[in-house]
């Protein structure tokens, strides 16, 4: 049985892809790391560009697992709740970006604050981000 998901794919409007064949790739990129669990994500806001660092213990370093984008997904429920899950969608290099493996964090209200110096909420407000062009994806199950 194939099955065909809509995703809506956010970026921070202040960090819009240069370009479509770039969005495409973070896009195909993001689809690619919330699908490892299997799951069916409904929403997902690319955080970031690919970069090499993360935060261990508060502390921000070389991730040492190498290149990835980090990104936050919802699934149907998680809409419903306010919640996400981050995660980091690692890549074999950053010619192609092909996935590699992901990590997760554990779900999250959407109202969590980031580290950083501003605190501003990991998953903004619907103000603050870009909605790109929705793309269905199908599989089989």
């Amino acid at each position: 049985m194939s099955t065909v998901n809509i995703v809506k794919y956010y970026f921070h409007k202040d960090h819009i892809p240069r370009t479509a064949e770039r969005m495409q790739q973070l896009v195909a990129l993001a689809y690619q790391t919330a699908r490892d669990r299997q799951l069916y994500p409904r929403a997902v806001f690319i955080r970031s560009e690919l970069h090499a660092t993360t935060s261990i213990n508060g502390v921000r370093q070389q991730d040492p697992k190498g290149l990835h984008v980090t990104l936050c997904y919802k699934d149907d429920e998680q809409l419903r709740k306010g919640t996400h899950v981050a995660c980091h969608g690692y890549v074999i290099d950053a010619e192609n970006m092909a996935f590699r493996e992901a990590t997760y964090a554990g779900e999250k209200s959407d109202s969590t604050k980031k580290r950083n110096k501003n605190r501003t909420p990991v998953w903004p407000s619907a103000d603050e981000l870009y909605a790109a062009p929705e793309i269905g994806y199908g599989h089989w199950d």
